[in-house]
């Protein structure tokens, strides 16, 4: 199936203590382990406690149908992390103007690729407008829920449940 990702979409390319090198496609660092990229992740929780999870779209470049966090992506030339993640939550699921807390920085290696990846957190209890080239639905799980699911999530969902103490 052809992927809807635009593989010619120039990311940030930097070394291992996040300065940055240059800049690749995301073709080029979806197959170059060698090339660090950066990425940004949010989980938002409702006021229950729970996780909105993702299912992704079946036409991504990486993990199609997967779950993974409430919203990902990646941090586009000019831009900062954070910016970078109120745009990823607004493009895919429509949420805007909520608080976001940072929660890690860190580097990640994947079976692909290689990103320097900041994870942030925050409540959201309103509806979500999903795009469909983006995302298939929206789902909450609790943390007792999770272990049903974890066989049918991202690598980057798992690394990121880690980092908050959920597995």
């Amino acid at each position: 199936m052809q992927t809807t990702d635009n593989q010619k979409e120039l990311f940030i390319v930097v070394d291992e203590k996040d300065n940055i090198l240059g800049y690749k496609t995301r073709y080029e660092c979806h197959h170059d382990k060698n090339l660090i990229h950066r990425g940004v992740g949010v989980a938002l929780f409702n006021l229950i406690g729970e996780i909105a999870f993702q299912k992704r779209s079946k036409t991504k470049d990486h993990y199609p149908g997967l779950y993974t966090l409430t919203s990902s992506g990646h941090v586009s030339k000019g831009e900062s992390y954070h910016r970078a993640a109120t745009r990823e939550l607004k493009e895919e699921v429509g949420v805007e103007n909520i608080k976001l807390e940072f929660v890690s920085k860190r580097l990640i290696v994947f079976e692909k690729e290689k990103g320097m990846d900041t994870f942030y957190k925050g409540t959201y209890n309103g509806e979500f407008v999903i795009d469909r080239k983006e995302v298939d639905g929206i789902y909450y799980f609790s943390k007792s829920q999770i272990l049903t699911i974890k066989h049918q999530m991202t690598s980057y969902c798992l690394s990121s449940l880690e980092v908050l103490g959920w597995i």
